[in-house]
């Protein structure tokens, strides 16, 4: 089977980014061929990309995932510090992982997404993609 069918029978874009299904294959095929990737969690408006490797430099692929999907910093990993000060606002633990993620990074910088999005990268190896 196609990797990508699933994309193309859940008709995954992100439309408000003017980004149509084949789109997101044509971008997916070019990191499959440079990168290796597995996809999961195939959805209408998103798609889990698992990477078999990555460069050692993941600027390049950072920013090519920031241009691609706005999303993952915008709504995501640029959103962290919001999400720290609530959850200590409550008191409420945050968890471990998110205190790993962030350690040594200054949260008012504001290019901290983009580190926070690297650092997630080397340590999973998997980006969640969405258009909302």
């Amino acid at each position: 089977m196609d990797k990508y069918e699933e994309l193309r029978t859940q008709g995954t874009n992100g439309a408000n980014f003017d980004i149509e299904t084949e789109d997101v294959i044509a971008r997916l095929k070019d990191w499959d061929e440079r990168y290796g990737i597995d996809l999961s969690e195939v959805e209408s408006d998103r798609v889990t990309v698992r990477f078999d490797s990555l460069p050692d430099d993941l600027d390049s692929l950072a920013g090519e995932i920031y241009e691609f999907c706005p999303d993952t910093i915008d709504q995501g990993f640029g959103c962290y510090d919001e999400m720290i000060d609530a959850a200590e606002e409550m008191e409420q633990e945050v968890p471990d992982d998110v205190r790993e993620l962030v350690n040594g990074v200054d949260l008012e910088d504001e290019d901290y997404g983009l580190e926070l999005l690297k650092r997630s990268l080397r340590r999973e190896m998997v980006i969640g993609l969405w258009w909302d």
